[in-house]
């Protein structure tokens, strides 16, 4: 696919001083709003704002609310407008909202899904439909051959096999373990990376201790905390999300697995920590092709900090940042004049670029994948996630 173009900076955006609240309801394509000759187009988010995992898509949906807020603060001819569809994280109620976010015809665009199964359930229709989305967080690998030549398909964030990679070379160039329990969720996501991560880790000599599979709906991993401390590994891998990776942490500690725990961008969630418990979340690692924005964060990472704080009254989370970019990537094009669907999936195809984010400058290949191969490590210390290690990945 052709990306040739111009490109669109967000320094204006991040040295707002001042966010005025958008409104966040529906609006119809080309229709004037209200005390004024603008018009209002809508984007929309897909994820999950409900069930175990809902931190994730929260802070996708709080990132894409600030950056409507901090376009619209910034005027013009078009309003931005944001419908919120909730998908539970569940790939069989995705397959039911697609269809509420297909036939609103008022949207032109969507941030999201936000889980790798769901993103998968939905393609092939916004395919027909023409419908482009742009993910923050979906990371397997296979999403964009689920409908070969996707037009509509783009992601922020690189997939599991560089997170694969990025992981693998953590264990064998600092964590260096002798043996690896590699456990996961069996769900798109988990066990896709968990099969990555065991191939290129084996490739670099550790040697696998198991591999075992959970049900992230039980409340007791007993059995497979006991093959883990059976197995004498000195490191777990787990593969999944922060919910339920947080119980299985907790119930390793108490059972006295003493290994160190490495999971995925998945995990990366204070929510581990409160599943878990601040003391047996104590020193695990998170991983992930994204970067967190912290306090001490600087540039335009400390600049959106700063402002997410201010308009969402918290800390941004894991994806916030890429959430942002993802929704200015939609409204930059929006702005530029592509207030439908067929000419905001033109822009994205045909005259975008790349536009400097604040989780990264973002570029896509042909097949919707970013080009960025950013990869951060991060740990539990004094019960609060923080940086540990930049990797080499790709």
């Amino acid at each position: 696919m052709a990306r040739g173009g111009t490109s669109w900076r967000l320094g204006a955006v991040l040295a707002a001083a001042t966010l005025v609240l958008a409104a966040c309801g529906g609006g119809d394509d080309d229709e004037p709003a209200a005390g004024g000759g603008t018009r209002t187009v809508t984007i929309a988010f897909m994820g999950a704002l409900t069930g175990d995992n809902a931190n994730l898509g929260i802070n996708i949906r709080d990132g894409v609310k600030l950056a409507v807020e901090q376009a619209n603060a910034a005027g013009g001819e078009i309003t931005i407008a944001l419908k919120e569809f909730d998908t539970g994280g569940d790939p069989a109620q995705a397959g039911t909202v697609k269809d509420q976010v297909i036939a609103d015809s008022s949207v032109v665009g969507v941030v999201g899904p936000a889980f790798s199964g769901e993103t998968k359930a939905v393609i092939p229709a916004f395919e027909s439909a023409g419908l482009v989305m742009v993910s923050p967080s979906a990371t397997n690998v296979g999403l964009p051959d689920v409908v070969p030549g996707s037009r509509v398909f783009h992601r922020v964030i690189a997939d599991d096999a560089l997170q694969a990679s990025g992981i693998a070379t953590y264990l064998g160039g600092t964590a260096k373990p002798d043996r690896v329990a590699y456990v996961h969720d069996n769900s798109e996501y988990g066990k896709g990376l968990t099969e990555d991560v065991v191939e290129l880790s084996e490739g670099k000599g550790i040697t696998t201790a198991l591999v075992e599979t959970v049900d992230p709906e039980a409340e007791d991993f007993s059995s497979t905390v006991n093959k883990v401390k059976a197995a004498s590994a000195d490191l777990v891998f787990y593969g999944g999300y922060y919910a339920e990776a947080g119980r299985f942490k907790k119930q390793l500690a108490d059972a006295g697995v003493t290994a160190t725990f490495l999971s995925g961008d998945g995990s990366l969630d204070p929510g581990f920590v409160t599943a878990a418990g601040a003391a047996s979340a104590e020193g695990a690692r998170l991983s992930c092709p994204c970067n967190l924005a912290f306090e001490t964060s600087t540039g335009p990472l400390k600049a959106f900090y700063d402002q997410f704080q201010a308009s969402l009254g918290r800390e941004p989370g894991l994806y916030s940042p890429e959430g942002y970019d993802a929704a200015n990537i939609l409204i930059t094009g929006i702005k530029a004049g592509n207030a439908d669907r067929a000419s905001l999936l033109d822009y994205l195809e045909n005259d975008f670029t790349s536009q400097p984010g604040v989780s990264k400058t973002v570029e896509f290949a042909p097949n919707g994948n970013v080009t960025s191969k950013d990869f951060f490590v991060f740990q539990v210390k004094d019960g609060k996630l923080a940086p540990l290690e930049t990797v080499p990945a790709g």
